[in-house]
């Protein structure tokens, strides 16, 4: 299961956190790592204050050689990839610790990370995710929770609208042959706005095929338009099956009721405010 967030400050690994707490809770063994770089004290952009990632005995965690605590906390297992830190390390809390995670650069390493924690243990993978890192989850049986929040928009309206547009999008379907149209069109690459606009131009009795939903480079409007138009499909499909909210951001503080209630109409998946202990069932 991988979280991501609509925007920087949505609520990414606090939503994280809460689904390690549940699992900690349920007496499920997990294992946890990151598609960046996440736990640490402060954000390097902005250096404001983020969630630190506090492992229970027990957990699974790849992590870079570089972010390796300096304790005996943590027996290391195995290695992997190379990343920008170091020599991917996998290795199981032998007692509970504070410590930063981070991923390899690569999709395919990424989705090695995956399939070597699941090999290490018997329960789920967590992932501190990144929305523009996700193809290595297409095609498979990984789920994607989507963090959004006040940090996507100054109103209810907006954070809402924001989540179902990034929904929509991940949420392209795979290939249907009983339901598409007589004419195919296969994107190869991504699909950008000139390609979209030309696919409009044309014949709308068309089925549109991407790779997987990752290669649509196409947002707003014009992403609108092309769903309403055309039947757009991907080989590989995502899973997205849930939105928590976050209603606090930088200069801004919406109601938190309204606000899982709007995400969950707006994008037909449950809502969950993790913090408030808020859930809104998908309508």
């Amino acid at each position: 299961m991988v979280v991501v967030g609509t925007a920087k400050h949505a609520g990414k690994t606090t939503a994280f956190n809460a689904l390690r707490a549940v699992a900690r809770r349920r007496g499920v063994a997990i294992a946890v790592t990151s598609m960046g770089r996440d736990g640490e004290p402060f954000d390097a952009l902005d250096t404001e204050p983020k969630p630190r990632v506090r492992l229970a005995a027990g957990t699974l965690v790849a992590l870079p050689a570089g972010l390796v605590p300096r304790s005996p906390a943590l027996a290391l297992l195995d290695r992997g990839d190379e990343s920008a830190l170091g020599t991917m390390m996998f290795a199981r809390a032998v007692s509970v610790t504070t410590c930063e995670i981070g991923g390899p650069p690569t999709t395919r390493a990424m989705r090695a990370t995956i399939d070597r924690l699941r090999s290490l243990g018997e329960g789920p993978v967590l992932v501190d995710g990144a929305i523009d890192r996700i193809a290595p989850l297409a095609g498979g049986d990984d789920a994607i929770v989507l963090a959004t929040g006040a940090a996507s928009g100054a109103t209810v309206d907006r954070v809402a609208g924001a989540a179902a547009e990034v929904v929509a999008r991940l949420r392209i379907p795979g290939r249907n042959p009983a339901v598409e149209r007589a004419r195919m069109v296969r994107i190869t690459g991504a699909l950008d706005a000139r390609g979209a606009e030309a696919l409009l131009a044309g014949s709308h009795d068309v089925t549109v095929v991407v790779e997987d939903p990752t290669r649509v480079a196409v947002r707003g409007a014009l992403f609108a338009q092309l769903q309403a138009s055309l039947d757009l499909r991907c080989e590989r499909p995502l899973h997205v099956v849930a939105c928590t909210t976050c209603p606090v951001g930088r200069g801004a503080a919406l109601p938190a009721r309204a606000l899982v209630e709007a995400v969950a109409r707006a994008t037909g998946l449950p809502a969950f405010d993790v913090v408030a202990d808020l859930t809104a069932p998908r309508e």
